[in-house]
């Protein structure tokens, strides 16, 4: 146990040693894809997998509440 808090503080901290990785960044790269670098206003979108499985998560809760509530 002592092990795996001691990774969990050395992997925090390199994680803030470099700003430019962070967990909000690691997380924004697993449901958004990367801007055009071209485009003048660029946005990031979300990665097609995502929407589907949003999508499937949202209609699944939806014919769950709908025979629950009936």
């Amino acid at each position: 146990m002592i092990e795996n808090e001691r990774v969990r503080r050395d992997f925090r901290r390199i994680l803030e040693e470099h700003p430019d990785i962070s967990d909000s960044k690691i997380i924004s790269t697993w449901f958004f894809e990367a801007p055009h670098i071209f485009d003048p206003k660029p946005t990031k979108r979300p990665k097609p997998s995502i929407v589907i499985g949003l999508i499937y998560t949202v209609l699944i809760a939806a014919v769950c509440a709908a025979f629950n509530f009936r």
